[in-house]
């Protein structure tokens, strides 16, 4: 009975995959423009799938060959998924990638590219979605313009002017080629360049960053294509650089993973904020005081230099330094900062050097006692550098630890050699007859700052002997202190 129940069970369907799901059954472009809607939602991926381009997952295929020379623009826009839009060349499994893009279509997920095409050269363009990612409806749209002459700024000697910042460019690269004898740079190989020529009238730094697009930027001086020499470079992200007053310098923009359009911004790169905090908050000549480094260098991605002075006649070049002054005094701490385009930052900090220290000198108390007898316990304290105002606080000993009697404050004035008497007046209790003895301790505390070498602030008397309140004892007691 179980069997035929399994066997009138129906199965679960499956949607088919698209039409364009493979290599081989790619959608073919007859002409241009081009624009389709199609659910990709049950696309599967290839093992020999490209992947150079962000990845993949999921992928169609578009097929164009191109009846002229000129440049291809094909976008994603309108999907409701993230997409990869990547353009080819060759046969499957001998592709060779001639564009790359993901989210190009500026403000959204969407893909954009433009590529220069050759008369009878099939390109083989792939749509994939975001790796991992959700996959929806696609929207697909392809047009053209055969005989696209380059840019007006593809050759070196044809440089678009700049004179002023800020300015801005949009760099379409699809149509711009690699004029022979174009410099290799340190930062690599390029198909597609522009070049700008950057003068300005006074000395600045100047910041090139992109505004969306992955382009690379090259900074050259000299005056030939045959002659110049590398400024700075970047493959992703921005340089910046410090331009003399008068003196050309050539931004070449070329592609980065085949990219065919972007857009940058030329500016005089903002100031150095320079700053530094430091720690104690006051330090003594027995402390080393630390030093942060808390400058802010904005619109440059290469390294600054850092150079410290302490103010006492000493410097020093590292990041976060740590410093011991020989003497108390006032001194300007002062950190420059320095960026690789020139630009200088400074602050200035006095810090204050304060070396106090008191010390308990003396410290009496009675040999014996009997209960009930008052007796005086004295600590003398002194202070060689600055008068202070120093608190005593006496405590005693007890099973469970140090139980405060009393505390006694009073002004301190700076002696080489004497101190000042903190007396007080102990009445020995029955429970330190029950010890049979009972000790003291003193502890000594500045008002309002630390000390700077706080281990001779305290001290711990030595023993009274403590009896119950005899004749025999009193007498004892009162020869012991005698003695």
């Amino acid at each position: 009975m179980a069997a035929m129940l399994g066997l009138l069970v129906p199965g679960v369907a499956h949607a088919a995959p698209p039409p364009n799901d493979d290599f081989h059954q790619a959608t073919s472009i007859a002409s241009l423009p081009f624009t389709t809607t199609q659910s990709a939602v049950e696309a599967t991926t290839a093992y020999d799938d490209p992947a150079d381009c962000h990845g993949f997952h999921q992928s169609v295929w578009f097929t164009y060959t191109a009846p002229a020379d000129g440049v291809l623009v094909a976008t994603t826009a309108g999907s409701d998924y993230d997409t990869i839009l990547s353009v080819h060349t060759g046969y499957r499994g001998a592709l060779t990638q001639v564009a790359c893009d993901d989210n190009g279509e500026e403000g959204t997920l969407q893909s954009r590219v433009e590529v220069p095409v050759v008369a009878g050269t099939t390109y083989h363009l792939m749509v994939s979605a975001y790796p991992w990612g959700p996959v929806g409806s696609l929207t697909f749209g392809v047009t053209g313009w055969p005989g696209t002459p380059p840019p007006a700024n593809d050759a070196f000697d044809h440089a678009e002017r700049v004179t002023s910042l800020p300015h801005t460019a949009d760099a379409s690269l699809a149509g711009a080629t690699e004029e022979p004898g174009e410099p290799e740079s340190r930062c690599g190989k390029s198909t597609r360049s522009l070049w700008y020529a950057v003068t300005l009238p006074e000395t600045t730094p100047v910041v090139v960053a992109p505004t969306w697009g992955i382009p690379r930027f090259e900074v050259y001086t000299g005056s030939q294509l045959k002659d110049l020499t590398e400024v700075t470079c970047a493959w992703n992200g921005g340089v910046s650089f410090r331009a003399t007053g008068g003196t050309t310098y050539y931004l070449r923009v070329a592609d980065v993973f085949d990219s065919t359009s972007a857009s940058f911004s030329i500016a005089a790169a903002r100031p150095i904020r320079a700053g530094f905090s430091y720690l104690p908050g006051a330090p003594s000549t027995f402390t080393d005081v630390g030093f942060t480094n808390t400058s802010t260098v904005p619109d440059t991605p290469g390294p600054v230099t850092v150079r410290w002075d302490f103010g006492d006649r000493t410097t020093a070049d590292t990041g976060d330094p740590r410093h011991r002054y020989a003497a108390d005094g006032d001194y300007t701490v002062t950190l420059t900062v320095t960026s690789e385009d020139g630009r200088t930052g400074s602050a200035s900090q006095v810090v204050r050097v304060r070396t106090h220290d008191a010390a308990i000198t003396r410290f009496a108390t009675p040999a014996a006692a009997v209960v009930g007898e008052t007796k005086r316990v004295t600590v003398r304290v002194g202070t060689t550098r600055y008068a202070e105002d120093v608190t005593v606080t006496l405590h005693r000993a007890t099973p469970s630890g140090w139980s405060e009697v009393g505390r006694y404050t009073q002004y301190v004035p700076a002696s080489a050699t004497g101190g000042v008497a903190f007396p007080f007046n102990y009445t020995f209790r029955p429970d330190d007859a029950a010890l049979g003895k009972v000790n003291f301790r003193a502890v000594a505390t500045l008002a309002g700052t630390p000390d700077a070498q706080p281990l001779d602030n305290e001290a711990i008397s030595a023993t009274t002997a403590v009896q119950q309140p005899t004749t025999t004892a009193r007498q004892a007691a009162d020869s012991l202190d005698v003695a």
